[in-house]
């Protein structure tokens, strides 16, 4: 977003997770935006709308009295008819606010002072753009997501996060402490240094620039996933066939039933997620007390395929002898789910990530 604004003549400041609900400030021709900034997974309006309305809410909020408001949402690629109800939304809820809506293709549309001009229906984005979308899909591979919580492993109890703890100098130090190739993890520290993630004077492999390093990471853990909603087949008490499964090492609780298993769950009446390393039907089958659900039928648990299943069965935890994720995976994994989802990230980074956000302070 910077880089489209600042390529038609915009004065950008960044304020990347400032606390004041903006992401962007800019000024252009004696008009002042305050631009808040929500990414969704799928481009549907059903996704779309809702993320705006809480947009509109914080750019208002951070606006003040010297910029207007902003409101910009998301995706990898939006139809036209998708941005045409965030449009109308805007129009019919939001009329003292900007809109924007823009995806990974190159679709922008804007309304307010100074904005259309930036209309675009598939142009090519900036250089700045497309090597940030790239970048992200190497920066966070699955090797790569386990060793950044290698990296942060120190500023986690081990209740929360599995993994070695301790200080490395080089890749080679981190590569034995990961338990990965030396090869992985020169390029992983490579690619920090080029992005410039990486402490430039201590002795030892620190990370900076951590609130937009780990909002990338969140972003791009936001993509569609495959999940099945499932049912026991025999009938008993559910905590204990869950258990079962969970005891298979095969198998561990995510999302809000990981935020719960942690002590830092506060919402109720969802299904439980438990993550699989892969969600093939020969796969499913080794579930023998599973099935997947008829049309219309409520599921006792959601089986999803883990993202990056060397990063989240590395760092699983075991609370009360229950397999769950870590508390970054949880953090990472629920942010973008639709029932309260935003509001259980911002409870994890509150009562124990803050410190990761802030270096280990």
């Amino acid at each position: 977003m910077a880089a489209i604004f600042e390529k038609a003549g915009w004065h950008v400041r960044l304020h990347p997770g400032d606390g004041h609900g903006r992401h962007l400030v800019v000024r252009r021709k004696g008009v002042e935006y305050a631009v808040e900034i929500k990414a969704a997974a799928e481009g549907r309006g059903d996704r779309l709308v809702p993320l705006f309305a809480q947009a509109v809410l914080e750019a208002a909020r951070a606006a003040g009295q010297k910029a207007a408001p902003l409101a910009v949402v998301a995706a990898p690629r939006i139809p036209s008819r998708a941005a045409e109800q965030v449009m109308a939304f805007a129009e019919r809820y939001a009329p003292n606010s900007a809109a924007g809506v823009v995806d990974f293709e190159g679709f922008a549309l804007f309304r307010g002072t100074h904005l259309d001009e930036m209309n675009a229906r598939g142009r090519e984005l900036p250089a700045s753009v497309r090597r940030s979308v790239r970048n992200s899909g190497q920066l966070f591979s699955d090797l790569n997501q386990w060793m950044l919580k290698v990296l942060l492993a120190p500023e986690l109890p081990a209740a929360l996060l599995s993994g070695p703890r301790g200080q490395y100098r080089n890749a080679s130090q981190l590569a034995r402490a990961a338990n990965v190739s030396v090869m992985s993890a020169f390029r992983f520290v490579q690619q920090l240094q080029r992005e410039g993630y990486l402490h430039e004077s201590v002795p030892y492999l620190g990370l900076v620039r951590r609130e937009d390093l780990l909002n990338r990471w969140q972003a791009i853990s936001a993509r569609s996933v495959r999940e099945v909603p499932m049912r026991f087949v025999l009938p008993g008490d559910q905590q204990v066939q869950l258990r079962k499964m969970l005891g298979s090492g095969r198998a561990c609780l995510a999302l809000f039933a990981a935020a719960d298993a942690l002590d830092n769950g506060f919402v109720q009446g969802v299904p439980p997620y438990v993550y699989v390393q892969r969600l093939q039907p020969a796969d499913l089958t080794a579930w023998k007390n599973l099935r997947a659900c008829a049309p219309g039928e409520s599921p006792n648990v959601i089986v999803r395929q883990a993202p990056a299943p060397q990063s989240v069965f590395r760092g699983m935890v075991r609370p009360g002898g229950m397999a769950s994720c870590d508390v970054l995976q949880a953090w990472l994994d629920v942010a973008a789910h639709p029932s309260r989802g935003r509001e259980q990230a911002d409870l994890l980074r509150k009562r124990v990530l803050q410190r990761v956000f802030d270096g280990g302070r």
